[in-house]
This record gives structure tokens, C-alpha cells and sequence, in this order.
């Protein structure tokens, strides 16, 4: 007898402390972390100071750093325990990490995990001005493959890989487009973020701009109102096959989307994934994800990239990372996972 009441008692303690773990997750107790990975100015720093206000209102003395750098700095600090969150992981950042690809100098699979889905509408913009088009009778990137014309192009950095591999290396790719030749071994590309590219652009230095945006960006119909732009037309056959390896989909940009675009073209969206570092707590990732998930409408009211966020959605794990506890803790509460 007395050892069964023991056992009752020891049972009751247990569900006591299982009790207190829950409670401490669903309070309003301030938590801390670092979010790496984007750069000093434009929309993610945007977006990520957004999200760190909401995630400061749920939990009143909340301290969120942000830590400006790049896609793939972000996720290679989060492997290595200095930063917390990345909000802009997207495929091929997702891949070179866990197979310790360059940048990358060692496999960091299992170090960073899956947190929730940001968006899906980084777009990849192909453009070329209407002189440098009409000059060597370029409509297509199968024109541009056949007739070898000589290419001035701004792209994003090469350390950013998103903006780079999956965006004019993808394109190239995808058509048969020898890099080098077209680009006379890079001497006669500028590579910047997109901010410099639209200068580059706007000047007349370049012929063809190749990067990332949202639909419809500003400053794309900011310099066509000074230079006549084009959009580079594209085979939806020959890009599918590419975008699929990267697990990204083809979408049609439809005829007005911008001034100049005449008829639907065919081009790549990109998706970015929120992840955190494996170092980071249960609790943290929890309250994280709690906190943007009950907060939908202001989610949606970040900016037009985050318009048709939705908690589903952002449950919805296709990066192939295995989710972080403490988000899928939350989404199984949430009844948004099994």
C-alpha cells in the first residue's frame, strides 16, 4: 500500500513538473535570440525588424538582435552556435550547407532545422534594355544562346547564393548559356545587390539585369520611365527542368505587370524558409513561432511578399530539414501537424 501510494505521489509530482513545463512555454516571459543573414538596408531588414516587433509585443522586454550579412553567412553562423534564426534560407543556402559545399568548409546537416516558411515570391527578374534588344534582335534567352551576342550584365554577389546560383546561373543553365562567353569571363559583369544592379541599369552601364524582386518591384518601373526596358522571354519546357532540381516552380508574370511587359512570360520563384540553430532552446523556438503564427493578419501586413501568409502554409515543411522541437511542439498543439 504504501508503495502504491508512492508511486501515485511520484506519478502526480511528474505530472506537476509536465504541468509547470507547459505553463513556462505559454507565458508572456521575454526570450532572447539573433537573427543573421540579410543585409543592412532593403527588405529584409524590413521584414525582420517587423517580425522581431511582433515577437517583442507577445513578450514585453523580448531582446532581438539583428545581425546584417548574408544568406549563406547567416545559416554557416547558426551551424556554428553565434546566431539563432535566419529568416531568408532558401534552397541552395538549405543544400551547400548540409553537404559543406563552398562557402561552406564542413557539412553542417543536423545543426540547423526547419522553423516555418516565409513566403514563396522572390521572383526572378530578367531584364535587358530595349536598345541592346532591338541591336542584336534578342527576345528570348534561346536568342541570346544561338546568337552569342557580346553582354554587359549586372547579378548579385557571388557570395549570395540565392541571387546568384538560382537566378542568372539557373537561367544560363537552363538554355545552354555558356557563362564565360557571355560574360567575357566576367570582365564585362558588375556584380552588387540588386540596388546596384538598378543603378548600373538606370546609367546605361549594362545591357542585361538578372536578380531577385517582388512583383511588382518599384524600381523596376523607376528606370523604365528614363530607359526602355525588355523582359527576356523563356522557354517554360527548357526552365522547369532546372527550377524542379532546386525545388522551385515556374510562375507567369502576366502581360502589365509592369509597362513593359507585353504578353505572359515565364520565369522562377524562389521560396525562403525561417530556420534556427540547433543550440537554440525549445522555449525560444516555441514562444518564436507562437508569436507570429496567433499574429496572422499583422504578418500579412508586412509587406505584399508576406500577403498570402497563413499558418498552414507556414507549417508546410518542403525544405527536406527536420523541423526544430520547439516549432514542432507548437505545430502539433496548433493541431497543424500530426
Amino acid at each position: 500500500m504504501i508503495r502504491a501510494f508512492a508511486r501515485v505521489g511520484l506519478l502526480a509530482g511528474l505530472g506537476m513538473l509536465s504541468t509547470a513545463a507547459v505553463a513556462q512555454f505559454n507565458d508572456n516571459k521575454p526570450i532572447s535570440y539573433s537573427v543573421d543573414g540579410a543585409t543592412a538596408t532593403g527588405y529584409f531588414k524590413v521584414v525582420t525588424e517587423s517580425i522581431n516587433g511582433i515577437v517583442r509585443e507577445a513578450y514585453p522586454g523580448t531582446d532581438a538582435t539583428y545581425k546584417p550579412g548574408s544568406p549563406a553567412g547567416g545559416i554557416l553562423n547558426l551551424g556554428m552556435g553565434r546566431s539563432d534564426f535566419a529568416f531568408n534560407a532558401s534552397p541552395v543556402e538549405i543544400a551547400y550547407a548540409n553537404e559543406g559545399r563552398a562557402p561552406f568548409k564542413e557539412p553542417l546537416k543536423g545543426k540547423f532545422h526547419f522553423v516555418m516558411m516565409l513566403h514563396e515570391g522572390l521572383i526572378v527578374h530578367n531584364l535587358m534594355t530595349k536598345e541592346w534588344a532591338d541591336r542584336h534582335g534578342i527576345a528570348s534567352f534561346d536568342d541570346i544562346a544561338m546568337k552569342k551576342p557580346p553582354m554587359r550584365i549586372t547579378v548579385n554577389l557571388a557570395a549570395n547564393l540565392q541571387s546568384t546560383v538560382t537566378m542568372y546561373q539557373l537561367m544560363f543553365n537552363s538554355f545552354g548559356i555558356n557563362e564565360a562567353q557571355a560574360t567575357d569571363n566576367g570582365r564585362s559583369m558588375i556584380r552588387g545587390n540588386s540596388a546596384t544592379g538598378f543603378d548600373a541599369l538606370r546609367d546605361g552601364k549594362v545591357d542585361v539585369f538578372i536578380n531577385g524582386g517582388f512583383i511588382p518591384t518599384a524600381e523596376v518601373t523607376d528606370v523604365a520611365r528614363g530607359r526602355a526596358l525588355q523582359w527576356i522571354s523563356a522557354d517554360q519546357r527548357k526552365l522547369e527542368a532546372e527550377a524542379k532540381r532546386w525545388g522551385l516552380k515556374t510562375v507567369t508574370i502576366p502581360k502589365g505587370a509592369y509597362p513593359f511587359i507585353t504578353k505572359d512570360e515565364t520565369t522562377v520563384a524562389i521560396w525562403n524558409a525561417i530556420v534556427a540553430g540547433d543550440h537554440v532552446s525549445e522555449e525560444t523556438v516555441y514562444k518564436f513561432t507562437k508569436a507570429l503564427m496567433e499574429n496572422e493578419p499583422r504578418m500579412r501586413a508586412i509587406h505584399p511578399s508576406l500577403g498570402s501568409f497563413s499558418r498552414a502554409e507556414a507549417a508546410r515543411n518542403t525544405t527536406g530539414l527536420a523541423t526544430h522541437k520547439g516549432a514542432e511542439r507548437y505545430y502539433r498543439e496548433a493541431g497543424l501537424t500530426k
